[in-house]
C-alpha cells in the first residue's frame, strides 16, 4: 500500500508540472499553428510532443495507481483476527497472522482464554466478550474499506460468534495455516487461504434455500450409525458430526468418546466414498482458485464454498426435521472458516422458506404449550427448523481424549444441556 501511495503522489505531481506546461501552450498559441484555418493545438511547432506524452502517460498512471488503491482497499481492508482457545492449547496462527498483517490496511483483535473444568463448558460471557468486541471495532472501522475476518475460535465459540456477526459489503473470511512461512518470497505460497464471503445483506439472505434431500448431487452425505428406529419422534439424543479433512471409516467417528455412545442416534454428515462395501470418509481440502502471477497466496473458491455451508447447514436442518423431540450434540472437524461462516449461514437461513421441506412428523413436538407449537408450526409452513437451532442443538468441544458439551450461547437452555460424564 506504501508503494501504491508514493506511486499516486509521484504521478499527482508529473501529472500537474506537464499538465501546466500543455495548457499554456494551448492558451498561449498565435494564428500560426493553423492546419486548413483550423486551430492545430498539438502542432510541434505549438506544443511539445513530449510535454504530450508525458502528460497523457503520467494522467494513465494516476488512474491506474487510483484504481490499484481502491482494489486493495476493498480486497484487504482490515484485518480481523478472532481468537477463544482453551488455556492449555498454544495459538499456531501467530505466524501466519503476521504475513497476513504485512498486506493489510489495519489489524484488529478480538481474542480470549477460558479454562476447562468439569463435565460441561460455560463460555458464554467469554463469547460475549469475543462477540461485542468484534462489533465496537467494526463500527469504528472505516466502513469504505473491506473487512478479512481470520478466525481462530474453537468450535463452539465460533458457531456463536459467526451466529451473531452483523456482517458488511466486502467482507472476506482468512483461513490461516498453523506452519506459515517465516519469511516473505516473491511468488511463494505462503499457505493463507481468503474468500470472498458477503457482499452486503442480499448475497445470503435472498439465497433460495432447499432441504439437503433436494440436492441432486451433493457433496456431503449423511449416514446414520446403528439400527434406525422406526420411531423418530421417540428419539431424546442425537449425535451429529460435520467432518470435512479427515479419512476413515465413518464408524469410528468420535467413537471413542462416552458421550456419543450414550446417544440413541449417531448421525455423520461430510464427503464419503465406498471402499469394500464399507463407508469411508475421503480426503477434502477447501476448495481454490488458481494462484494469481506473483501473489502470495491461493484464493478459495467462493461458489465451493458457499456450496459446502448450504450442504453442511442443510445437514443439521434434516437431523432437527427428522428428530424433532431430540437434543442434537453437535461435534465437528472442519476448518476455522467454515465453523465461522456455518453460524452466520445458520442465522440466515433460519428465517428462510425452504423450497421441498419435509412434512412434520405427526405429535413431533412434545411440547404442546403456544410457545413449544410455534416452531412445529413455521416448520409444517415451510420454514426452516433452524428457528430452534440454539434450542435443540448443544454444540461439543471436542478435546484429546473427551467430548464437552458447551454453552456458548445466551438463546441455549442450560437445563437441557447433557453432561459428558
Amino acid at each position: 500500500m506504501l508503494v501504491v501511495e508514493t506511486l499516486i503522489a509521484v504521478a499527482i505531481a508529473v501529472t500537474t508540472a506537464f499538465g501546466g506546461l500543455v495548457a499554456d501552450d494551448v492558451f498561449s498559441v498565435d494564428d500560426s499553428c493553423t492546419v486548413t484555418a483550423r486551430p492545430d493545438l498539438w502542432a510541434h511547432h505549438c506544443t511539445s510532443q513530449a510535454r504530450l506524452a508525458w502528460f497523457l502517460g503520467s494522467a494513465a498512471l494516476l488512474v491506474g495507481a487510483m484504481w490499484a488503491r481502491h482494489w486493495l482497499i476493498n480486497r484487504n481492508g482490515t484485518l480481523y483476527y478472532l481468537r477463544l482457545l482453551p488455556a492449555t492449547s498454544p495459538d499456531r496462527m501467530r505466524g501466519a497472522i503476521d504475513l497476513a498483517r504485512a498486506r493489510s490496511l489495519d489489524f484488529r483483535t478480538a481474542t480470549g482464554w477460558f479454562g476447562i473444568d468439569g463435565d460441561f463448558l460455560d463460555i458464554r460471557t467469554d463469547v460475549n466478550l469475543v462477540t461485542d468486541e468484534l462489533e465496537r471495532a467494526m463500527n469504528d472501522d472505516d466502513e469504505g474499506t473491506g473487512y478479512l475476518f481470520a478466525p481462530n475460535l474453537v468450535f463452539p465459540a465460533a458457531l456463536a460468534v459467526g451466529y451473531d456477526a452483523l456482517l458488511r459489503q466486502r467482507t472476506h473470511l482468512c483461513e490461516l495455516p498453523e506452519q506459515a512461512r517465516s519469511g516473505r518470497r516473491f511468488g511463494g505460497d505462503t499457505g493463507i487461504r481468503t474468500v470472498f464471503f458477503d457482499d452486503g445483506y442480499t448475497r445470503w439472505s435472498d439465497r433460495d434455500w432447499v432441504p439437503h434431500h433436494a440436492h441432486p448431487d451433493p457433496e456431503i452425505t449423511l449416514t446414520t450409525l446403528g439400527d434406525p428406529t422406526s420411531d423418530p419422534t421417540a428419539v431424546r439424543r442425537v449425535w451429529l458430526s460435520l467432518q470435512l479433512g479427515p479419512q476413515g471409516p465413518v464408524t469410528e467417528v468420535d467413537a471413542a468418546y462416552p458421550l456419543r455412545r450414550a446417544c440413541d442416534v449417531v448421525v455423520v454428515a461430510g464427503p464419503t466414498e465406498t471402499v469394500n462395501g464399507e463407508p469411508r470418509l475421503r480426503a477434502w481440502q477447501l476448495p481454490t482458485l488458481r494462484r494469481l502471477p506473483g501473489g502470495d497466496s491461493r484464493r478459495i473458491d467462493p461458489t465451493a464454498f458457499a456450496r459446502i455451508l448450504e450442504e453442511l447447514s442443510g445437514a443439521v436442518e434434516h437431523v432437527l426435521d427428522e428428530y424433532p423431540g431430540a437434543q442434537v450434540l453437535l461435534a465437528a472437524d472442519v476448518p476455522h472458516t467454515v465453523a465461522f461462516a456455518l453460524g452466520y449461514v445458520i442465522s440466515e437461513r433460519k428465517d428462510a422458506y425452504i423450497h421441498g421441506t419435509l412434512p412434520a412428523h405427526p405429535g413431533s413436538r412434545l411440547d404442546s404449550s403456544p410457545a413449544g407449537c410455534t416452531p412445529a408450526q413455521a416448520e409444517t409452513d415451510g420454514l426452516s427448523s433452524l428457528n430452534r437451532f440454539w434450542e435443540s442443538v448443544t454444540p461439543v468441544l471436542i478435546q484429546p481424549g473427551k467430548a464437552i458439551p458447551a454453552l456458548v450461547h445466551a438463546a441455549q437452555i442450560p437445563d437441557s444441556v447433557p453432561r459428558s460424564s
